[in-house]
């Protein structure tokens, strides 16, 4: 097997938590992606990095200044999350009554809502790692967030 194929099968053993990242272009149409690749970077200040793949929709509404929120999603929002995955599902994305589209879109129900400003842009091969400065967080008491391991979700 290939190196590629090597470090595919050994990334499948690790737990992500799902959530969808959402926004707002500079024209108003609304956006959202599923992504895995959330983690945090430093509490000072609350920052935050996104990797987004090039050829996503998304990705060139993402400019430094422009604000987004990541939507840490719940068990029960796996269908969502296979919606917001799907390019052939794109116009279907904003159907949930659950999405708040007042400013920058957030699901209302979801495990927890962090809204960030993009604070830098940091070109990778095929990704783009987006550093977001924290602005507002919000999260649920209960705590049931939607994993995906080894090409499943638990």
């Amino acid at each position: 097997m290939s190196i590629q194929d090597n470090f595919r099968l050994a990334m499948r053993r690790y737990i992500y938590s799902v959530s969808i990242m959402s926004n707002r272009d500079n024209v108003g149409n609304t956006n959202a992606i599923t992504v895995s690749s959330v983690t945090s970077i430093s509490m000072d200040p609350p920052s935050l990095l996104i990797c987004i793949n090039k050829s996503s929709r998304i990705h060139d509404t993402l400019t430094i200044g422009s604000k987004f929120c990541i939507n840490l999603l719940n068990k029960d929002q796996e269908e969502l999350s296979n919606t917001c995955s799907d390019e052939d599902k794109h116009e279907q994305r904003f159907n949930d009554k659950n999405w708040n589209l007042e400013d920058i879109p957030f699901l209302a129900n979801a495990q927890a809502n962090i809204f960030c400003k993009v604070d830098k842009l940091s070109s990778y091969y095929t990704h783009t790692i987006v550093v977001g400065l924290v602005e507002d967080a919000k999260f649920s008491d209960n705590i049931s967030t939607l994993t995906y391991v080894d090409g499943e979700y638990r």
